[in-house]
């Protein structure tokens, strides 16, 4: 999965690196919080986090994950006396068990991440990771 948090780039803008440090340290314990030891939560981007979720092969178990974290996140947190209400977008690819093919995965969650972004705040999208053919 990847979390992207809808209109982060504002915040950034309007309250400065501080306080944006502040809250993508929250976010990620907030996303730590919704999942097991062994899964991976690590930040990918400015203003995105890559989400790593083992033993999960089924399309509704994933959708309900990124709901749970979606909700999570929308929870108020107060950082320098200022309340804040974020939101995020989440893309989400699931692929064979034995691919080694991570990459590609990823490409497929980044395409999935963006096109819910698109699709407005608080949505999810998916991709499913095809098989691929060497030419």
């Amino acid at each position: 999965m990847l979390v992207n948090l809808d209109g982060f780039k504002d915040v950034n803008t309007r309250f400065g690196a501080n306080v944006t440090d502040l809250l993508l340290f929250e976010v990620g314990a907030r996303l730590r919080e919704k999942l097991k030891a062994v899964d991976l939560v690590t930040r990918s981007g400015d203003h995105q986090f890559a989400v790593f979720v083992r033993g999960v092969d089924e399309m509704a178990s994933a959708n309900q994950i990124a709901q749970e974290l979606i909700e999570r996140l929308q929870s108020p947190v107060t950082v320098t006396g200022t309340r804040f209400r974020l939101d995020a977008s989440i893309g989400i690819s699931l692929g064979p068990k034995q691919s080694g093919e991570w990459k590609l995965l990823l490409q497929d969650t980044d395409r999935a991440a963006h096109e819910a972004k698109t699709k407005g705040r608080g949505r999810i999208s998916v991709s499913f990771a095809a098989p691929r053919l060497d030419d």
